[in-house]
């Protein structure tokens, strides 16, 4: 019976090193960054958001990743700016739990790889706005900034 034992406690410790080296070889080489699954940004419709973040602004992090020169020309209310640039300072401080972040550009394209870098960072709490500020604007949804009739650019 001693031999069976012997076998067992062998074969669960060879198992538990697998894991282990496992572990050690994802995480301690380029691996970790290995997406097997593409990044799939979920969208929000501009007017379903905008009247949600009216309700409840509390629970969102709204961010315009555009330049600061873009979003000061025009922006849709309620949107801070922080420039796609900015976001490898902030990856550790944006909240992963209590808010959602949604984030806006001016078609999703930029949106799309924001959405991306932040959800390589853990970031599961993420919207991008459907269209950009091309739809949030043709849906006649409020506009800031200093120049609010000049046309949006076609590309982020």
């Amino acid at each position: 019976m001693k031999f069976d034992t012997d076998i067992f406690h062998s074969k669960i410790g060879i198992a538990i090193a697998v894991c282990v080296v496992t572990i050690l070889v994802i995480y301690l080489t380029p691996l970790k960054h290995l997406n097997l699954i593409d990044p799939n940004p979920v969208d929000i419709d501009p007017a379903e958001f905008a009247q949600e973040f009216e309700k409840n602004p509390d629970k969102f992090l709204f961010i315009d990743v555009r330049e600061k020169s873009v979003y000061d020309r025009a922006h849709a209310k309620g949107a801070i700016s922080q420039p796609i640039g900015s976001l490898y300072d902030l990856r550790h401080t944006l909240p992963k739990t209590d808010k959602e972040i949604v984030i806006i550009c001016t078609s999703g394209r930029l949106a799309g790889v924001a959405y991306g870098f932040l959800q390589n960072w853990g970031h599961l709490n993420l919207l991008r706005i459907e269209g950009g500020m091309q739809k949030w604007a043709l849906e006649g949804l409020p506009l800031e900034g200093s120049d609010i009739l000049a046309p949006l650019p076609e590309y982020d």
